[in-house]
Parts: C-alpha cells; structure tokens; sequence
C-alpha cells in the first residue's frame, strides 16, 4: 500500500525555512515512527536536507527523490530517485510486496504522488504556527474519506482512506 504521512496545520501548513513549524512533539514522533519503522520511506531533497532529521531515518529503507545525487557519505545507506516519483514509487512498490511505503514530504512530492496514494495519515497540528510551505489539503484530501480520528496531545491523528479513483 503506498500511504501518506504528514503532519499540518489546519490550514495545510508543513514547514517553516526547511523544517517543521512547531517545536519537537514527540506524540507526533510517536505516531510517525510506529507506523513507519519497518517500512518504506520517500523524501524529497528538502525533506531529506531538514536540519533536525535523522540521515538515514533508521530502521526503514529510505529513498530520496532529486534531481542531484545523494551526498557521499549516505550513499550505501539510501537510494535515490532521480527521475519520476510516480514510476519509481509503483516500482518500489512491487519490489516490496510486504511492505508499505510512505510518501513522507515535502510539498512537491506530496502534489506528484497524490493520484497513487491509497491511505493518508494526517496530524493536523493545533494552534498558530507561521508557515512558508503548504499543500492544499482539500484537493489531496478530495478522493479519500476519513476513516478514524484520534485526539492527541495538541492534535489529531486522522486516517484518510481513498474511495474515489
């Protein structure tokens, strides 16, 4: 299954110059690693360049979408993606039947991949956090239904299942 994480404001907002917008929740830390240790991971180059971001996230197969290689020194623990997202994304796909992979930011991958996501997993952050990267949550939201919510501290975890193809 290819899914979605990402945490946002209400009103879509993802980051502020190059990171998350709000101080570390470790709630929300929580919920990101339970669902994707083990798994799949796909960044882009931003995502994968976020200051406060563990290189290579550990226990997870990481790719990175980019245009440029990877920096020396990660080069046996991550793969890079340099062409389309979508073909490679469907490709990895196949070569791990039994695992999920997560489209895990930022703002261009997630618009790029929205059409083969089947599952988005949403924390929607409470409070107001200045922002300077967004994705319109109601048009990657428009295909899915929601399927769970879930109060947290300072949030919501919300699960978005697609209904519409």
């Amino acid at each position: 299954m290819i899914k979605a994480i990402l945490a946002s404001t209400s009103y879509g907002g993802i980051g502020n110059r190059g990171t998350l917008p709000w101080p570390k929740h470790k709630e929300d830390m929580a919920w990101f690693k339970r669902h994707t240790e083990n798994q799949i991971v796909v960044m882009g180059r931003n995502t994968w360049e976020d200051p406060k971001m563990p290189k290579p996230l550990p226990n997870r197969v990481n790719y990175v979408v980019s245009s440029r290689h990877v920096e020396r020194q990660y080069q046996h623990q991550v793969r890079w993606i340099p062409g389309n997202p979508v073909d490679s994304i469907l490709q990895i796909q196949k070569d791990y039947p039994s695992k999920d992979v997560y489209i895990i930011g930022g703002q261009q991958l997630y618009e790029a991949t929205q059409d083969i996501v089947d599952q988005v997993l949403l924390t929607r952050m409470k409070g107001a956090w200045f922002t300077d990267t967004k994705v319109n949550l109601d048009r990657i939201l428009l295909p899915f239904r929601i399927q769970s919510v879930t109060p947290g501290t300072d949030c919501t975890y919300e699960t978005w299942l697609r209904v519409l193809f």
